[in-house]
């Protein structure tokens, strides 16, 4: 059963890590195996996400904010199912903080409830500026996002965000977030990854922006990185060694694309094994 932290005792975590010179990954998580070979693997933060969920069912990343279910149902149901089969490793949700009939604080009682030590506020601008502009107009959009990051550290939880620029960046670390992590775009590559219009290059400049001004406002934030070309690894490494980031999430590199590669490389084995 996986155990409830507070916010300082997450943080202490990390930074033990981070002592020891070794880099921080958060996967996301849809469903329990993958959360227990996370686990196993030495993941330093699982997240509950219903992007994974989407993922896992052959459908793209952005299905998880349309009209289809409500994605803080959807958190609440994974944690059922995954909180069980964690022993150690705090467990973060991916909830959308903007539904105007849950206020925050319901929501995040709800999720301590469950068993999650955190949260990681979805965020609305990954269906562009446009439709963010127009969500902000009818009080259900970044403000939110924003907010429950401030209410989640009176409530003594765990917080990460993602910021697209310095200037969110620099507001959501003056809200108190744990983790600021750059988002450089949906991940790309697999069978149903985003189009990305950054380079590594690019996206490891931008996370670098979006880091200094973080540090400017919190000088013991610990920075990830996220999306856009950082698809695997040999990416990560490359943002590594060029900017500030302690950490990498991964949602689709994390989960879909290695469950992609596992399950055609062994149905293409199978299909080949000698017959007399």
């Amino acid at each position: 059963m996986g155990k409830r932290y507070t916010k300082q005792e997450v943080v202490d975590r990390l930074q033990a890590e981070i002592k020891k010179g070794k880099p921080l990954f958060m996967p996301n998580c849809g469903m329990g195996i993958s959360a227990k070979f996370q686990e196993k693997g030495g993941s330093d933060i699982i997240c509950i996400s219903p992007t994974s969920y989407w993922r896992l069912k052959g459908q793209g990343s952005l299905a998880a904010f349309l009209p289809f279910y409500d994605i803080n149902q959807v958190v609440f149901d994974l944690a059922k199912e995954i909180v069980p089969v964690v022993s150690e490793v705090p467990l973060i949700g991916l909830t959308g903080p903007h539904n105007p009939l849950l206020p925050h604080q319901k929501h995040l009682e709800i999720l301590k409830e469950l068993g999650l030590s955190g949260i990681n506020p979805f965020i609305s601008k990954l269906y562009g500026e446009s439709f963010s502009e127009q969500i902000e107009h009818i009080g259900m959009g970044w403000k939110n996002e924003v907010e429950i990051v401030e209410v989640a550290q009176k409530m003594d939880m765990f917080t990460f965000s993602y910021a697209f620029s310095p200037e969110e960046a620099s507001i959501l670390a003056q809200a108190g977030a744990d983790i600021i992590a750059s988002h450089v775009g949906s991940t790309k590559g697999g069978s149903i990854g985003a189009k990305t219009s950054l380079t590594l290059e690019e996206a490891a400049q931008l996370s670098q922006e979006i880091f200094d001004a973080a540090r400017k406002v919190n000088k013991d934030v610990i920075l990830f990185a996220h999306g856009g070309p950082i698809e695997g690894p040999k990416e990560v490494e490359y943002v590594f060694k060029n900017t500030d980031a302690q950490g990498f999430t991964g949602g689709s590199a994390a989960e879909r694309m290695p469950i992609e590669k596992a399950i055609l490389e062994v149905t293409q084995a199978y299909k080949n094994v000698p017959m007399k």
